[in-house]
């Protein structure tokens, strides 16, 4: 692992945190109410593109800035120890952006990548199904083709900012008759077509940034279809690789942060034991971080050990805060300076489910990684 900055990457760094510092006096907090919330976000990405801060690793040629995996790091590790927004549009820059540069065909790189870099457009993902969640390759949702389109037939769910987005990135199934983890195609599909219907569901948080998606006789020109026809599968794990091993580089530095207010909020309750464990997590998932960017700065594709990445930081924070409710006692409960990480505990629920659960993560670092054998069917374990 080789993550040792050059003097170009080290100015590099001093100008966005000088720039960074500014921007974010000029933004202000974030307002309560959750639609305003949604627009504060959208606006602050809006000012990390005018500011020149956006795409950082996408070519120029589609808007980015040409610059490496280190840079985009270095951006997203300052961002969160600044506690600066995340964003609104994670999928589509992390998500969605990543596997049309490496699957999407010329047009679709030139259509959808410079309205992702300036926020312009938001996207959001439909993989998850009622019947379908952790086991993606269940999916269910017909999409059928006549000539050069495709009719669309489903449900979708736990689509986040659906309500907000206006593209999809869907996964559907286009040959019944082959194996679950084949015969399923991805789509980029407008939030606005004919048929599409999408409703939020509240959550424990109370807010409703979830939602379910219906499709009846959705109509997609094949102009909209992403990668080959019946290998959605090997493209969606492409997706979610990305999803699992870059998503969060933001997160580890803004746990950090986020554990330093904690200590201050706590005072005289804080316990140097429980500290003294989250801080060498903490550590742990920042060399996690560093090892994927050291892997992709190096020119390799991002394999199953993301998982760890992902599973480290899942758990690393709902553990966090529920050690930090169990140091505060009743005050984590009723006082008001920490109404933040109350909501936080109840949102890192999610976090242990999202983009494959702990389980997933478990089966796949046991095959994949330390290709375990697996257990013979009908043995007691």
């Amino acid at each position: 692992m080789d993550i040792s900055l050059s003097k170009e990457q080290t100015a590099f760094q001093k100008r966005f945190r000088e720039w960074l510092g500014t921007a974010l006096v000029e933004h202000g907090p974030a307002p309560s109410k959750e639609a305003e919330a949604f627009a504060h976000e959208a606006r602050w990405e809006r000012l990390l593109h005018s500011g020149g801060w956006s795409g950082i690793a996408w070519p120029r040629e589609y808007g980015g800035r040409g610059h490496g995996i280190v840079e985009h790091y270095l951006v997203m590790e300052a961002l969160g120890a600044a506690m600066a927004p995340e964003g609104i549009n994670n999928i589509g820059r992390e998500l969605v952006g990543p596997i049309i540069l490496a699957a999407g065909t010329g047009q679709q790189k030139r259509r959808f990548i410079p309205e992702i870099v300036s926020c312009a457009e938001i996207w959001c993902q439909g993989f998850s199904e009622p019947g379908s969640g952790s086991d993606l390759a269940s999916v269910s949702t017909r999409a059928v083709r006549n000539d050069d389109v495709w009719r669309i037939n489903g449900q979708k769910v736990w689509t986040s900012y659906a309500q907000y987005s206006q593209w999809c990135i869907l996964l559907a199934r286009t040959d019944p008759d082959a194996p679950k983890h084949k015969g399923l195609t991805l789509f980029l599909v407008p939030m606005n077509a004919a048929g599409l219907d999408c409703r939020p569901i509240r959550q424990i948080t109370g807010k409703e940034t979830f939602c379910e998606v219906f499709l009846k006789d959705v109509e997609i020109a094949d102009e909209y279809r992403l990668g080959p026809v019946n290998e959605g599968w090997q493209v969606a794990n492409r997706v979610l690789a990305f999803e699992r091993g870059t998503t969060r580089l933001y997160r580890q530095a803004r746990f950090a942060s986020e554990l330093r207010d904690m200590i201050r909020l706590l005072g005289n309750n804080a316990e140097p034991q429980m500290i003294g464990r989250l801080h060498a997590r903490l550590e742990v998932l920042r060399a996690h971080n560093l090892r994927i960017v050291s892997q992709v700065a190096a020119g390799s594709a991002i394999g199953p050990e993301a998982s760890l990445q992902k599973l480290s930081w899942s758990e690393l924070h709902i553990d966090m805060l529920r050690d930090a409710q169990e140091m505060a006692g009743s005050a984590f409960l009723a006082d008001d300076s920490w109404k933040q990480y109350r909501h936080a505990y109840l949102q890192a629920q999610a976090e242990t489910i999202y983009a494959g659960s702990t389980e997933v993560q478990l089966s796949i670092i046991a095959d994949r990684v330390l290709d375990l054998p697996r257990p013979a069917l009908g043995k007691p374990q």
